[in-house]
């Protein structure tokens, strides 16, 4: 009910949301009817886009549920940690995102046994609670679908593209999606290689997001926590290291080939003992 009152104040048809958002008319209408269970990631993305404020957000939020088939936030009596709340509000309502990855391929862009993959080796996710992540995540790359898009700038790492996460068909299958998301033209995925020296791998993962409305946000993604930087030395720091990457990282179409050369090595049949 709370949904659908604040898109009717927002003057948006079901349709129209529903094609702002990219997703189908019949899943918005599913979630205002109370069909389905809404979490908090689709219902930070839906009442972002009515125009709430993330100071009202908040509130809101704390009405959304999984329902009784996931378990994570009802069972455990969990609600998603404020910075990931604050993320998917800033991911929703962001223009541009530059990307900086050293450690492994961007949530973003992980494809879902990638992900399962790297949850299981991180161990930082409880098993138990595995699915329901795994579906945070799916929901947060429904941003890279919507028409409206930002337009997104990943520079990764030759590191963070070699190491191998769970078995070499999760990587292949990773390696072609990143392949196949090149060719989108709101998408910019650029490989730095090992070659270029240590420009910018001393520091972590991060991201820089614009906005049409107010300044840009710098976040800082660590293990357990997560930063939000504004300051002017932050972000001068930051836009630093992304004009290093600029200079070092191959260009677009180099970085599509190489990744479709790192995908075919990953298909390639291992050599046996006898061989």
């Amino acid at each position: 009910m709370e949904l659908r009152r604040r898109r009717e104040a927002a003057n948006l048809l079901a349709y129209d949301l529903a094609h702002q958002l990219g997703w189908s008319a019949s899943k918005v209408s599913r979630m205002e009817n109370g069909a389905r269970g809404v979490s908090e990631v689709d219902a930070a993305i839906y009442l972002t886009f009515c125009g709430v404020r993330k100071e009202e957000l908040e509130e809101l939020l704390d009405l959304a549920r999984w329902d009784e088939n996931e378990t994570w936030l009802q069972e455990h009596g969990e609600r998603l940690p404020d910075e990931l709340r604050t993320l998917v509000y800033h991911e929703t309502t962001a223009t541009t995102m530059a990307y900086y990855q050293p450690l492994n391929v961007p949530g973003l862009l992980q494809t879902t046994d990638y992900a399962r993959a790297l949850f299981e080796f991180a161990q930082v996710v409880p098993p138990a609670r595995i699915p329901a992540a795994l579906q945070v995540r799916a929901e947060r790359q429904s941003v890279l679908r919507k028409p409206d898009s930002p337009q997104c700038l990943f520079y990764l790492h030759e590191t963070a593209l070699r190491s191998q996460v769970g078995n070499a068909q999760i990587m292949h299958e990773q390696l072609l999606q990143l392949v196949f998301l090149t060719a989108r033209p709101e998408i910019d995925i650029r490989v730095v290689p090992a070659s270029a020296g240590p420009h910018g791998a001393w520091g972590g993962p991060f991201m820089l997001m614009g906005y049409e409305t107010h300044g840009p946000v710098i976040y800082v993604e660590c293990l357990t926590t997560s930063l939000f930087l504004e300051k002017p030395r932050d972000l001068a720091a930051y836009k630093d290291v992304l004009s290093q990457l600029d200079l070092v990282a191959l260009d677009t179409g180099q970085s599509c080939e190489w990744l479709a050369n790192l995908a075919s090595d990953f298909d390639k049949p291992k050599a046996g003992p006898d061989a």
